[in-house]
């Protein structure tokens, strides 16, 4: 089994499709779960003081 080049060409499953809460190319299609708002497992966004987060649509405060 290689895992260089030839092994990269084979990376052509969906991971990640568009969240329907935050727009971001971030929701896990296996897991269900956004990774950027947090849509699926909780009903707050995930959000941090740390980090800046636009989401498309929705106002935070």
């Amino acid at each position: 089994m290689v895992k260089g080049t030839p092994s990269m060409g084979k990376r052509h499953k969906v991971v990640h499709i568009r969240c329907r809460r935050c727009g971001r190319r971030s929701y896990n299609v296996q897991r269900g779960v956004c990774a950027a708002c947090g849509y699926g497992s909780s009903r707050r966004i995930k959000r941090y003081n740390w980090k800046v987060k636009k989401i498309q649509g929705l106002r935070l405060r």
